[in-house]
């Protein structure tokens, strides 16, 4: 009876279990990157810093503009980076988790495989 139990919740509600998981997990990791949010703000300036109005400078409007811009650009390279980062972390999880998801079914089988391996005497 142990051995049909285990077998019923290794294929049928551990690999759903393990299934969902990977799914909320990857889920979370678009939700953290949120790269279509920083796609639509990829020329804001960085932390929404800005300069000051043309009424409250004291300083020149070149000055002001200066300040826009480099802002802006630190943005868009901070985004960049966490777009390119972002995509390749989710790119990874997705490829390993779709392999756990995959091989989850075979792992009772390799595990077979090994120890006849193992005792036949076959190293690598």
């Amino acid at each position: 009876m142990f051995m049909v139990d285990l077998i019923q919740w290794w294929y049928f509600r551990g690999w759903g279990t393990f299934a969902s998981g990977f799914k909320h997990k990857l889920q979370d990791l678009l939700d953290f990157f949120s790269i279509g949010q920083l796609f639509q703000t990829l020329f804001m300036p960085y932390r929404q810093i800005s300069a000051t109005t043309s009424a409250e400078m004291t300083g020149s409007h070149i000055s002001a503009f200066l300040d826009r811009l480099v802002s802006r650009i630190v943005g868009f390279f901070t985004r960049i980076f966490i777009i390119i980062f972002g995509g390749i972390s989710i790119l990874i999880e997705a490829l390993v988790g779709t392999a756990f998801v995959v091989v989850w079914p075979l792992l009772p089988f390799l595990i077979v495989i090994g120890i006849v391996l193992a005792v036949m005497g076959v190293t690598f």
